[in-house]
């Protein structure tokens, strides 16, 4: 009987018993172990099955409103669905006699030469009718000479110093922000102060900074002193690139000055590490007084709260790989770097659009959105000056008034 069970438990699921899970799941809300005990599955094997069939899409929700829901309504089981997936992937089976070889060096160049992921190869090259997962197989098979360490990373544990809890953060970060007070200096905003629009990107034109340093000699330093600034806009992934001479106050502001020259119309907010040349004064001064542009700065060794602009300098890296020297690099050549990264298609993050697709109708939508309140500010204001005019005029009459009355 055990037997029996376990070979049970290795078969297929049916396409009757898929319309049978969607009926115990969808209308009698049976949970996953008793849909399981009923057709002779394990939880799992029906857990994956109601993941496979799922219909609902809530990507743009974070994790913890996701998990608060009711699974029942977070997961709505199709049998059509689950069947159309399962075949799909079946069919993926013996794919290796599809890969002729114009079809191997168009993957490998795609990839080792343009930088392409296997998801925006499979999503946008019109000879390439595979799947992502597919290049992958083949990669890791050796049948593509591709550089898969660059899609498989590892996670690397990084000590963050940061303080017990955050009301130790929110007490310090007070502390600090009054002592600048005192002393008359401009505040630095905390990234615990920011809004929470631009932590879930519903809004445009918040900016992340960094700089991308070139490479280092056998002591540890620096070969050159230049380096390149990166800006990522949070919501496209639209990325400035800006070579810089120096890590020096002048000179970063001197790059900032031309990014802004490009896309200042475009800038809300921008969100900085604590690396030396963003938490200058001359460089707060500059942004946040001069500009009117409020800087939010991260936690010490807390990368993952710039974790857009982390992932654009890794793309950047395959154009510029580690070691490279930035002296002969100049900006023409950056701007075409950044126009060829901004043209990618991004499929989990745009669904499948390129920054630039994204970019160009948020920028107009933004343009229009400043040129109605302007129009609006400028009624107003000329609605009170009619309003003071009057005002004056009235009691003037008023005035004569009382003077003709004596």
């Amino acid at each position: 009987m055990v037997d029996e069970e376990k070979r049970r438990s290795r078969t297929r699921i049916t396409e009757n018993e898929r319309y049978m899970i969607e009926h115990l799941w969808n209308e009698e809300h049976w949970s996953q172990v008793e849909i399981g005990k009923k057709l002779g599955y394990s939880q799992g094997s029906i857990g994956r099955e109601l993941e496979r069939g799922n219909v609902l899409d809530y990507s743009n929700m974070d994790r913890r409103t996701l998990l608060n829901m009711n699974i029942y309504a977070r997961i709505k089981y199709s049998a059509m669905r689950g069947q159309y997936v399962a075949i799909k992937n079946r069919s993926k089976i013996g794919t290796a006699s599809l890969l002729t070889p114009d079809l191997k060096e168009l993957i490998e160049s795609w990839v080792n030469v343009e930088h392409w992921t296997p998801e925006q190869i499979a999503g946008n090259v019109q000879d390439v009718d595979v799947s992502a997962s597919v290049i992958r197989l083949w990669a890791h098979k050796g049948l593509i000479d591709i550089r898969t360490h660059k899609y498989h990373r590892k996670t690397t544990s990084v000590e963050k110093k940061i303080l017990d809890s955050q009301r130790a953060r929110e007490r310090e970060i007070q502390r600090l922000r009054n002592k600048l007070r005192e002393n008359g200096d401009l505040v630095r905003h905390s990234i615990y102060e920011r809004p929470a629009a631009v932590e879930k990107r519903q809004q445009f034109g918040h900016w992340e900074i960094d700089l991308v340093l070139p490479r280092k000699n056998n002591n540890g330093l620096q070969r050159d002193d230049t380096a390149l600034m990166t800006l990522v806009e949070r919501k496209t992934r639209f990325i400035s690139i800006i070579k810089v001479r120096t890590k020096r106050t002048e000179d970063v502001v001197n790059g900032f000055k031309l990014f802004w020259s490009r896309y200042g119309t475009a800038v809300r907010t921008i969100t900085a590490d604590n690396g030396s040349e963003f938490i200058s004064w001359g460089f707060l001064e500059h942004v946040q007084q001069d500009l009117g542009v409020k800087i939010y700065y991260c936690s010490p060794h807390a990368p993952h709260q710039r974790g857009t602009n982390e992932n654009r300098n890794r793309k950047l890296r395959d154009f510029y790989p580690k070691g490279t020297s930035f002296e002969n690099v100049n900006q023409r050549m950056l701007d075409e770097t950044a126009e060829r990264m901004n043209t990618m298609p991004m499929r989990m993050a745009l669904g499948n659009k390129a920054p630039i697709q994204v970019f160009d109708p948020e920028y107009k939508a933004m343009q229009r959105y400043k040129r109605a309140y302007a129009k609006k500010k400028e009624k107003q204001l000329v609605q009170e000056l009619l309003k003071k005019q009057a005002d004056m005029q009235q009691a003037k009459k008023q005035s004569d008034s009382n003077i003709d009355d004596l």
